[in-house]
């Protein structure tokens, strides 16, 4: 992350084939600075044109005193720096960014009469602009959101970090269970199931078409967790012979096609991947999911992966939709209350960011903040129970709980 709030997800490989690091219009950072340093650490680039790790100040906090004066009596027509553009650019090739803004600073006529505030805003503006400083960041589910929200919106659905913790809080994603989710937010989703059930549990991803792992790869889950997330085709849910299907056919041996030449070893990858398709379709329909998790901005994908899904949703498993029209999630809310489906809830979130400052909290004004961005809609299933037999004498009681 620079000053400026921009993120950047960096995927190191080994080999020759590393990426060059670059933010923005920053200089190349060298990986042997990267890999050096921890999460949480701060780089910024000196004169020299090197990158060294900047080690964190403590502040001590200060008693708070109440501020008598304004700034109504500054000039506003950018005649209190004395330094030309021509040397400050000048100044940019041969000091480093904090020498620059020190000395725009002292240059300045009204910087002496500002009141501290000021000053401090003052400090920070110039030195998003000429300071070159990144911070590396830990890449977690929460930072991912909101690098893929602000990079591109559309490809994860306009999912923001609220929304997503939510469905993860009304889906009750545990260790253990098993979820069957349609995931059109870049594996977003699946991959922070994945992180949640700690590689105890089972996540079938539905998709159709592509099948995108941005979110499962960039979110660096162990093995196991990646484990957790098995593919399953929607043809293969949807068709009366799903084994016809060319995704879950078995490849024919080596001497019966005729005219084509497979490697060993090209073959037994495809019959170990189809083998594990098989077996993970045959784990979805041997029993029941304990949660649906549905994340599309196609309304038509979405009614059919709940046409697909909630038949076998276990009764009490949780079913949360994500969309950004309200008419059909609340048109689908009431056909849940009038149907087998307890705790019908149709929620929509509002965050706001605020600058937390001493004397000076208030909420960030500006013009592109997402205050709510799409609904939740959420509930139960229930069934009946099913019929006792006629009561005999080792038979329990007409009246028993059922667990």
């Amino acid at each position: 992350r620079d000053l400026e709030g921009a993120q950047k997800v960096f995927l190191l490989s080994s080999g020759a084939n590393r990426q060059e690091l670059r933010m923005g219009k920053y200089s190349a950072i060298p990986l042997e600075t990267l890999l050096s340093c921890p999460y949480g650490a701060i780089l910024r680039r000196e004169a020299d044109g090197g990158w060294q790790r900047v080690r964190h100040s403590i502040e001590v906090a200060e008693e708070t005193v109440e501020v008598q004066e304004n700034n109504q009596h500054l000039a506003q027509d950018n005649s209190a720096q004395s330094l030309s553009p021509s040397e400050v650019r000048d100044l940019k090739q041969k000091c480093s960014g904090s020498e620059v803004v020190e000395a725009l600073a002292s240059n300045s006529a009204t910087f002496a009469s500002k009141t501290k505030f000021a000053q401090e805003k003052y400090l920070k503006k110039k030195a998003q602009k000429h300071v070159q400083q990144v911070t590396l960041l830990r890449p977690s589910v929460m930072e991912l959101c909101e690098t893929y929200y602000k990079q591109s919106r559309n490809k994860v659905c306009g999912l923001r970090y609220d929304y997503l913790s939510s469905l993860l809080c009304q889906a009750d994603v545990r260790s253990g269970a098993r979820f069957l989710v349609l995931d059109c937010a870049a594996g977003l989703v699946a991959g922070a199931m994945a992180q949640q059930l700690a590689g105890l549990g089972e996540i079938y991803r539905l998709f159709r078409g592509s099948y995108p792992e941005k979110g499962l790869l960039e979110l660096d889950l162990s093995e196991s967790e990646k484990s957790c997330v098995r593919a399953i085709h929607l043809e293969a849910l949807e068709s009366s012979d799903p084994w016809s299907l060319e995704w879950l056919r078995l490849p024919e041996a080596p001497g019966d096609a005729e005219g084509e030449a497979i490697a060993p070893g090209r073959a037994e990858a495809r019959l170990t991947r189809i083998t594990k398709r098989h077996n993970d379709f045959k784990s979805l329909e041997a029993k029941a999911v304990d949660g649906l998790i549905v994340v599309a901005e196609d309304a038509d994908l979405c009614a059919e992966v709940l046409e697909l899904g909630l038949p076998r949703l276990s009764f009490g498993g949780r079913v949360c939709v994500f969309g950004h029209h309200l008419q059909p999630l609340a048109a689908l809310q009431g056909a849940w209350r009038a149907g087998n489906f307890v705790d019908v809830r149709l929620t929509q979130l509002f965050t706001r960011e605020f600058q937390a400052l001493p004397l000076r909290t208030h909420p960030f004004m500006v013009a592109d903040a997402n205050l709510c961005e799409g609904f939740i809609l959420c509930g139960s299933k229930v069934g009946e129970a099913e019929p006792q037999e006629a009561a005999g004498e080792d038979s329990p009681t007409k009246k028993q709980r059922r667990s």
